[in-house]
């Protein structure tokens, strides 16, 4: 009998423990569904469908528009609501004031000032848009506005290629020639157009007569519509225009060449001075930085090709980029730049127009400087030998004696190997 109370208060006490622990549950499994993320059930295909422009408004082709300020651009999928700056470019360009989404597919921009009167604007919505998925456009869209009364018929195109292939990733870009103060890039860029999977691109809706225009193009890997330092660039090789009747102009094929992609340097004849032995061309590449060439030996094994003064050369292989060229000749044979004895520069019956006046024991081989040489990868550029005498320098011998009282044990290492200078020469050494 003493039991009783016991098992009943026990069972009493177990089921308030159960009801608690059911309620934690509750609403734990209640919380657990408050933060977690709905999605699709598993199993269903991953969405891959790019999103594709559906609609804009004003529609494409619109002319005679007058104040518009706000366009919409209505999309195929669900968008990830980016502001315009990102996605959308006018060309000529127009400030964007205000992106408004409208749910997920649908864009208001709102300009700061309306479209520019009597003007074809070209709007480009970018691939770099994607959906909510992360999803990006397979590519950008253009389209044509009007605030005249007409959009003009003119059209430029060409293709792209690297190596044997074509550029399917390739960006094409149109500048004018004004102001011509500023690099091209530097410049309002008018129009842009993209290479399809053949590597063909093409600009439209351009007036004609119209240009002349510069065109560059570059490989665009990440598809940012940018230009980057080890990404192949460059610009076509003459202006283009369209002359009046002319609808349709092909530019042809052009070749783009990754950076570092050595050159050529072409060069014409030149006047020996006297001396009918060999001459070279020693390039070099101007480092961010330089300071300037200080007259040198150049290092064995250094690769000088030799140059064609009759007929003109073209040099092969040069590294491109920024560079200066030294042009000497070659006095004891070794296609290098060397220091060479004052008596080998007064050979008998070579008529050199050289100084007399030679006073040093040793001096280099008489040599140009040419500066200001660019070689784009790939491409060729011109190297124009001086008009004046070739430069003469002197090389001084070692003092060891100075050099000894400065830095024990320097006569011994120094002794003999003698040191560039352009000042006059000591009266010691001559």
């Amino acid at each position: 009998m003493g039991h009783g109370p016991v098992r009943e208060g026990g069972s009493a006490r177990v089921r308030a423990l159960c009801g608690a622990a059911l309620l934690s549950l509750l609403l734990l499994a209640f919380l657990l569904a408050a933060c977690a993320v709905v999605e699709a059930p598993p199993g269903g295909p991953v969405d891959m469908k790019a999103p594709r422009l559906a609609a804009a408004s004003p529609e494409s082709g619109s002319v005679s528009l007058v104040n518009v300020r706000k366009l919409r651009f209505t999309f195929t999928e669900k968008m990830t609501r980016q502001p315009a700056e990102g996605w959308l470019h006018f060309f000529p360009a127009q400030r964007i004031r205000h992106t408004a989404w409208h749910g997920a597919r649908e864009a208001e921009v709102t300009l700061w000032e309306p479209l520019p009167a009597d003007t074809v604007i070209v709007a480009e919505v970018a691939a770099t848009l994607a959906d909510a998925h992360k999803v990006k456009a397979r590519e950008s869209r253009r389209f044509p506005l009007a605030t005249a009364a007409t959009i003009p018929a003119g059209r430029l195109s060409g293709s792209l290629v690297m190596g044997d292939s074509a550029v399917t990733d390739g960006v094409v870009e149109l500048y004018g020639l004004q102001p011509d103060t500023l690099q091209y890039f530097q410049r309002p860029l008018l129009r842009r157009a993209v290479t399809d999977h053949t590597g063909h691109w093409s600009f439209d809706w351009l007036p004609s007569p119209g240009g002349p225009w510069l065109v560059r193009a570059y490989a665009d890997a990440d598809l940012n519509l940018r230009a980057g330092d080890r990404e192949a660039q460059r610009l076509l090789p003459d202006t283009l225009s369209l002359a009046g009747g002319e609808a349709d102009k092909h530019a042809g094929v052009l070749t783009l060449y990754m950076p570092g992609t050595p050159g050529r340097l072409l060069v014409k004849a030149f006047d020996r001075r006297g001396w009918t032995g060999a001459w070279h061309a020693w390039p070099l590449v101007v480092a961010q930085g330089d300071s300037g060439w200080v007259p040198a030996t150049s290092v064995p094994g250094t690769k000088c090709p030799a140059l064609a003064p009759e007929t003109g050369s073209s040099l092969e292989k040069v590294p491109s980029g920024s560079l200066r060229v030294i042009v000497f000749a070659d006095i004891d044979g070794d296609s290098l730049l060397s220091r060479v004895p004052v008596a080998s520069l007064r050979m008998p019956g070579v008529s050199v127009p050289w100084p007399d006046t030679l006073s040093a024991p040793m001096y280099l081989e008489p040599w140009w400087l040419v500066e200001d040489i660019t070689l784009l990868p790939g491409l060729e550029a011109n190297l124009t030998i001086p008009a004046g005498a070739p430069t003469m320098t002197a090389i001084a011998a070692a003092d060891t004696a100075a050099a000894s009282a400065a830095k024990p044990g320097a006569a011994r290492s120094g002794a003999g190997k003698g040191t560039v200078s352009g000042q006059p020469i000591p009266k010691e050494h001559r």
